[in-house]
This record gives structure tokens, sequence and C-alpha cells, in this order.
């Protein structure tokens, strides 16, 4: 009697190629997570590389050419990858273009599936005489800022990055007592809003040099 094929279950067409696609898969994950690591890394390292006083032929190796443009108010850059992290810095520069503060803003949201990590991280340091601001506190410097890099048009890159660090810098504003204004039209403001969480926490320090440090954390930042 010649076998059967009663009760036999054929495999599935797919057997054999699932594991391939698999792991083409996964290493495509895992090229796109390093890029976007490295993104992050690299925008990092071009805000730490940046020292306050510091010439053009210092600071402007330290952003790649690709991400960074040049403005009438400094340098900025704009980093993004494909599991929702953005990096902006801005460099405010001097009329003879010496760096006289820098500011790094990063949103992070990452979807799991099953859950949302989200957060915002600013952190930036300024030299109030060198930005010529000497004259006001840091909450109004701060205000000022704000609203220079709130209004700022031109190229889109950079018109996000400084996007991203107004936002950081009038919720961090919103942060102090009895502060009502943030010197920004109400139209740009809800904009802003939209894209930086409100309800962090602020910080602000003079050191003994009289440079501005200051931060404004909400969520996670990795």
């Amino acid at each position: 009697m010649g076998p059967t094929t009663a009760g036999m279950v054929s495999p599935p067409p797919w057997k054999g190629g699932a594991p391939r696609r698999s792991w083409a898969t996964q290493a495509a994950l895992l090229l796109a997570m390093l890029a976007g690591l490295l993104n992050a890394a690299c925008a990092q390292w071009s805000y730490d590389r940046v020292k306050l006083g510091q010439e053009p032929r210092d600071y402007e190796r330290a952003f790649p050419a690709e991400s960074a443009r040049r403005t009438h108010l400094g340098l900025c850059s704009l980093c993004e990858d494909a599991f929702g992290r953005t990096d902006a810095v801005v460099v405010l520069l001097t009329h003879d273009r010496r760096v006289a503060g820098k500011v790094h803003a990063t949103r992070f949201v990452r979807d799991y599936g099953f859950k949302t990590d989200e957060g915002f991280l600013l952190r930036g340091e300024l030299d109030p005489q060198m930005a010529e601001l000497q004259a006001t506190g840091p909450i109004d410097t701060l205000r000022v800022i704000a609203g220079d890099l709130a209004e700022y048009q031109g190229e889109k890159l950079a018109m996000e990055a400084h996007a991203w660090v107004a936002g950081g810098l009038v919720r961090l504003i919103q942060c102090w007592p009895h502060v009502n204004d943030v010197g920004i039209a109400a139209a740009r403001l809800t904009e802003l809003f939209e894209l930086v969480p409100g309800g962090g926490e602020a910080r602000i320090a003079v050191d003994p040099a009289g440079i501005y440090q200051f931060e404004y954390r909400k969520g996670k930042t990795y």
C-alpha cells in the first residue's frame, strides 16, 4: 500500500523565507536605531564642543555641513531620527561672529506599541555681556532671545531648529511665578506650545563669571 497524504498538512508556502525576512527586518531596524543614536550623539557632541567666546574657525567645525545653517542670529543645526527623537542646537553670535550663547533642545517621543515614552530637554549657556543684554535680568534676557528665534523667517531647517529652542525657552519662562508675558504673539505661541510639553521643571543659575546657565526638563529624554 502506497503512502497516503490523508491527514498530512503541507508546510506553509512562507516556511523557510520568514527567518530570512525577519533577519533582514531586524538588521534594518538595528541600522536605523544606530543611525538615530549617531545623530543624537552628534548633536550632543556639537553642543558640548562649542564654547562661549569662540571664533568661527573653532565652532564651525563642530557641525556637519548637511545639518547646519548660518543665519543672521548665528548658527543652528537640526537632527531627526526614525524613532521619534529630534535635536536642535542654536548658537547665538556677536556682531564679530563670536559665540555669545548656545542652546540645545531635545524632543523625545518613542512608541513601543504597548506604551509611549516622551519628554523634552532644553539646556543652554549665555554670556549676557557678549549678547549685549546685560541691562536685563535672566528671565527678560531669555524672553528677548525666544522672541527673536520665534520670529525668524528663512530656510525650513533653520526655522524648525529655532522653533524647538524658542518653544523650550517659553516653557522655561512659564515656570517662573508672576510671568504672564513671554513676548510672543498668541498665534505663534500656540504653535510653539504644540511642539514642547508644559509642566516641566526649570532651572536658571548665574555662575561667578556672570554666565547664565539654564535648563527645562519634562519627562524622559533618552
